[in-house]
């Protein structure tokens, strides 16, 4: 029979960090894509968070930061920043070719050519997309490997 006092660490659960990074990506994407679609703007500036997200989710699901926890969440913070560039790029392209008179028909659900193509539209705009989807990715790694409680130091 086990006892909690035998093991005063909580188990690092990889799939439960992954599965609630996940989660915390999706939400981070569909909250920035509702701000665009609701201000017709952006947002760049809003993209670092995604990696703060991402990492507070890993973080959540498997109770420990590490080198893994950076990992996952980096690898999570990326999948998940190129899912969410792809609708709000989809976005805009679709607006400006109704608000124009035409149509332009990006599938909802998309082949990997055209997350490719749209993501790469989206990143040759401006430098400010690819500068704060960097600052996303470096925010996971540290995050995910810091984790989010406080130590001090004097204690």
């Amino acid at each position: 029979m086990s006892n909690v006092a035998d093991n005063p660490k909580p188990a690092r659960s990889t799939r439960r960090g992954v599965l609630f990074g996940v989660g915390a990506g999706l939400l981070a994407g569909l909250a920035w894509c509702l701000i665009v679609i609701g201000t017709d703007s952006s947002q760049a500036y809003l993209i670092p968070l995604f990696g703060v997200v991402v990492a507070y989710g890993v973080y959540a699901g498997m109770r420990r930061p590490g080198r893994q926890a950076a990992a996952i969440a980096v690898a999570i913070t990326a999948v998940t920043l190129i899912v969410a560039i792809f609708y709000v790029e989809r976005h805009f392209l679709v607006s400006l070719f109704s608000d124009n008179g035409d149509s332009l028909n990006i599938p909802l659900v998309p082949y990997l050519d055209w997350v490719v193509a749209v993501v790469r539209h989206a990143m040759s705009k401006s430098p400010s997309a690819p500068i704060y989807s960097l600052l996303a990715l470096v925010a996971a790694g540290w995050f995910g490997h810091q984790g989010f409680e406080v130590h001090d130091p004097r204690l």
